[in-house]
């Protein structure tokens, strides 16, 4: 029995420490240069808004480092008064991942072009978690936080607004866009879902599609398996115990049954990232039909 909990307890310890370290680092300078200007993001979120009714766009606070400070902003899609799917969508907690951002953007024009595409879904869309990490191309926030690993411990700005937002709803389907610098393909992550068929099925798409899909990315416990890593429900309540808790096992536990996470690298085309984000996204949302 001794023996059987030290291996257990040495396999939850190696999944804490490799799978889902946390990426936490020494505050940054002010003189940090940026290379993405936020305003520009800004102007494209007000112009598609405008021409919606449908849409409306909403501060749900504001982060702040010294000089620098910004909103965080939650677009929303109200089709009517009874809709039958509630979403979330959000991209860029990871400041240098920025298709996730873009495909968040693109989604809203897209609304506002095609009012009645999803007439039976109401939407929230958080486009940019962390504005200052976008801005500088960081994956960190200022204070050198992942934000991504925050949602335990709640330290970040960032995270106690997301949690505040979020606080006493429900969702149908949360997806969170990222890219990963490491990988040479696509993957998708699901949590604690025992049915992986509408991932391989995405995975199908993109693969015909001419993209290559990720055999291999740098975990040793949670691995891809042909483009697909499923989260267990046990190592999602591990991650909160060890205080290393990420957006979507927060949002798994406590807003939705069903979360996913794409990912796509960084080392490919722009076009490229964008297409298959997207493709991901449609197939997930349009599943809830």
């Amino acid at each position: 029995m001794k023996k059987c909990l030290l291996i257990a307890t040495i396999f939850l310890y190696a999944f804490y420490a490799v799978s889902c370290a946390s990426g936490g680092r020494e505050p940054f300078t002010d003189r940090q240069p940026e290379v993405r200007v936020l305003e520009t993001l800004e102007t494209r979120l007000h112009d598609a808004v405008s021409i919606s009714e449908k849409l409306e766009m909403t501060a749900i606070g504001e982060v702040h480092y010294a000089d620098y400070r910004a909103p965080i902003w939650v677009v929303s899609y109200h089709p009517g008064p009874d809709p039958d799917y509630h979403l979330l969508l959000c991209g860029g907690i990871h400041g240098n991942e920025p298709a996730g951002v873009e495909i968040m953007i693109h989604f809203i024009e897209m609304l506002a072009d095609n009012e009645e595409k999803y007439h039976n879904y109401s939407i929230d869309i958080i486009p940019l978690i962390n504005p200052w990490g976008w801005s500088h191309d960081l994956r960190f926030n200022q204070q050198g936080i992942d934000v991504n690993r925050d949602f335990a411990s709640f330290e970040s700005q960032e995270a106690i607004l997301v949690s505040e937002f979020t606080t006493k709803k429900r969702y149908d389907l949360i997806i969170d866009c990222h890219e990963d610098p490491d990988a040479s393909g696509f993957y998708i992550y699901q949590y604690a879902n025992r049915n992986q068929q509408l991932s391989r099925n995405i995975i199908e798409v993109i693969r015909k599609l001419d993209y290559p899909i990720e055999q291999d990315v740098n975990m040793i416990i949670l691995k891809t398996d042909d483009g697909l890593i499923d989260a267990p429900l046990w190592g999602l309540y591990y991650m909160k115990m060890t205080g290393q808790l990420s957006m979507t096992n927060y949002f798994r536990l406590n807003h939705s049954d069903l979360v996913y996470t794409i990912e796509t690298p960084t080392e490919l085309p722009w076009e490229s990232r964008i297409t298959m984000q997207q493709k991901a996204a449609e197939m997930l949302i349009e599943s809830l039909q």
